[in-house]
């Protein structure tokens, strides 16, 4: 009988909110509060009710995708999923809805590259990722076929049929050649200021001790119980720092648009550094009691 980890199941990416943990309710009390923000903030601005119930959802989703992608970005460290939440919610109030598409094309290229679930991605999963990846290089930009085309390698595709193993990997540059010919190869890169992209590239430098201290993972996989592998986090976190950088400084995405990644992104290093200094901290107490 086939192992679970070889079954060409329908879906295994999700990730079911588990009640009895403390920081599963923590994020959806935060997220109805969110919410609930929202909601009385714009009715206090006569806004209609339509809208306002529109706006506490924007919030409230801006505010648990954010908390899911930080996640994914740091397994090991919760505290980090609860800093992106925050800042995501500081940036729909600030700047405005994000784009949860590009939120939903992150999450699920990262639970393909570093398995959160400790399974491969299922059919229904592929089908997901490519329907997100076509609908955003038609809306968005020709080249996020490219970005999405590494996660392919991730998702075991030597478990399919062999003509699916090479349409599989083809479809995405195909696609990106299709699209940027319609499209006349356009780039409509915007005029950066130098604040702005050292702010940018800073925040991304700055996921490279986090990436360096995964060579080993505590976390294991949600429906497998295994540990995640290290290379897998590796490259989940340098994919979207890497993606996300692109995409904002060639003007495929706006900062409002990709705030939930940037703010899962600022959320990890955050994480990180706060751990770090606790536990050199925890270090330095040790060795003055010894003494």
């Amino acid at each position: 009988m086939p192992s679970a980890a070889k079954r060409l199941e329908l879906s295994t990416i999700g990730r079911p909110i588990d009640w009895s943990t403390r920081t599963n309710r923590a994020i959806v009390y935060l997220s109805l509060l969110a919410l609930i923000a929202g909601l009385v903030a714009a009715l206090f601005q006569r806004t209609p009710v339509g809208q306002s119930v529109l706006q506490g959802l924007r919030w409230g989703a801006a505010t648990f995708l954010a908390w899911a992608l930080g996640r994914e970005c740091d397994p090991d460290r919760p505290i980090s999923a609860f800093f992106a939440a925050a800042g995501a919610l500081v940036s729909a109030i600030v700047l405005g809805s994000p784009s949860f598409l590009f939120a939903f094309w992150f999450l699920l290229a990262m639970r393909y590259i570093n398995r959160s679930t400790g399974l491969p991605p299922g059919i229904l999963d592929f089908g997901a990722l490519y329907g997100i990846k076509f609908w955003l290089g038609f809306s968005a930009h020709w080249t996020i076929p490219l970005l999405t085309f590494p996660t392919v390698f991730f998702g075991d595709i030597q478990r399919f049929p062999r003509w699916a193993r090479y349409v599989l990997p083809l479809i995405m540059p195909v696609a990106a050649v299709i699209l940027g010919f319609t499209r006349g190869w356009s780039f409509a890169i915007p005029q950066w200021g130098w604040l702005e992209i050292v702010g940018l590239v800073g925040i991304t430098l700055l996921m490279i001790p986090v990436l360096a201290s995964y060579r080993v993972v505590l976390s294991v996989g949600d429906r497998s119980e295994q540990p995640l592998k290290p290379h897998r986090v590796q490259w989940a976190i340098g994919w979207i720092s890497l993606a996300t950088l692109i995409l904002t400084l060639t003007g495929t995405a706006s900062i409002q648009e990709l705030a939930p990644i940037w703010a899962a992104l600022a959320g990890t290093f955050l994480g990180w550094l706060l751990q770090t200094i606790r536990s050199r901290t925890s270090n330095m107490g040790s060795e003055v009691h010894r003494t």
